[in-house]
């Protein structure tokens, strides 16, 4: 037996350290690349790179980016109570006693959480959460110990209560009822992409170049005040090796502009090896058990939020398949790496990558 845990991004942020001298109307204004780190939230490291034209204008920038970020994790949060917040835990605290009263930005990422759920046909499901807990708390005992792998009766049991028809929504009211007193929700597939969807939106209200690096989630708005026209991506290689570290490196270059969004998932992610077998966060809702069809999947779309639900759910289907769903997503491209290695990707993906010809000065269409 053999285990090993790791925690680890599945995307590089690149971009060049470089000073840019632009002008206006009438006066040149100069702008810095400054870059800051986000610790505290969606159990990932959140990097940022913004052109600005001050440090106080930077700190500023960041300022909003962390309390924003820190809003959101706590009403996404299905572990933690917080003091005067309804939030996802209090939702789940009330299965099958009485509706709960929610802000608009966790009723309408609920919302769209059960609307993708159709639109994958039950590929991401956010009612999933007795299941996920299960396996959550597997993980969590590893960290400490020898895995024990969960009973499939217990998973069975689990699974009769993960009916997406008992979240119960009132839009009028904004109140959320889980109406099975088992089931639970469990935002996880889609929480990280959709807050920063939302606080690349806030910040591009009064800043209009930066790239936001989320863990497996990256949002780029405007382009990088250097002369580029756009930001480089690296799409990290998703291959470990035989003590299951990543062996580093990147398969590739995205090069994408004003809005784009690339995520990524894996099954390098969040996992523990019990004899010889790696056991991931990433659960088949048909299997109950990881799914490990793929070394990884990168979704490039505009919106964040869509990007993430779509890595998971392409995760869970084979490579014919998730090719036929992606190109039924009118602005979604996808790379899938198999478990030999080989990649295969959507053809619109090639406008976007350096094996492909595109550079950070190609101009836009």
């Amino acid at each position: 037996m053999k285990l090993n845990l790791k925690r680890t991004t599945s995307l590089l942020l690149t971009a060049i350290l470089s000073l840019s001298l632009f002008s206006g109307c009438s006066e040149k204004v100069m702008y810095d690349k400054y870059t800051g780190t986000i610790w505290d939230s969606f159990d990932t490291i959140i990097s940022i790179v913004s052109y600005q034209k001050s440090q106080a204008d930077f700190d500023e920038f960041m300022e909003t980016a962390q309390n924003e970020y820190t809003r959101l994790n706590q009403l996404y949060d299905i572990y933690n109570n917080y003091p005067d917040l309804n939030n996802a835990k209090t939702i789940n605290d009330n299965a099958g006693i009485a509706p709960v009263k929610v802000s608009e930005d966790l009723f309408n990422l609920i919302e769209f959480s059960i609307d993708w759920y159709y639109k994958t046909n039950g590929k991401v499901n956010v009612a999933m959460g007795s299941v996920l807990k299960i396996w959550h708390d597997v993980r969590s005992n590893a960290e400490f110990g020898t895995p024990v792998l969960p009973e499939m009766s217990k998973l069975e049991e689990a699974n009769q209560h993960t009916s997406i028809d008992s979240i119960v929504l009132d839009k009028e009211n904004m109140t959320v009822y889980i109406s099975d007193p088992e089931a639970r929700i469990d935002l996880g597939a889609v929480a990280k992409g959709y807050a920063t969807e939302l606080i690349a939106n806030k910040l591009a209200e009064n800043y209009d170049s930066f790239a936001i690096s989320a863990g497996g989630n990256v949002k780029v708005v405007g382009a990088p005040k250097d002369g580029r026209t756009r930001w480089g991506i690296g799409i990290q290689n998703p291959a470990v090796d035989v003590n299951y570290n990543m062996v580093g490196g990147n398969i590739d270059l995205a090069y994408v502009a004003n809005g784009t969004s690339i995520v990524c998932s894996g099954g390098y992610q969040r996992f523990f090896v019990l004899d010889g077998i790696r056991y991931h966060h990433l659960i088949d809702p048909e299997t109950l058990f990881p799914k490990n069809t793929y070394q990884g999947v990168t979704i490039l779309c505009e919106n964040s939020g869509v990007a993430d639900v779509l890595s998971t759910a392409i995760f869970m289907l084979d490579e014919q398949e998730a090719i036929d769903f992606i190109d039924t997503i009118s602005d979604a491209e996808c790379i899938i790496v198999l478990n030999d290695g080989t990649i295969k990707k959507t053809r619109g993906f090639e406008n976007y990558l350096e094996s492909c010809g595109i550079t950070s000065k190609t101009p836009l269409e």
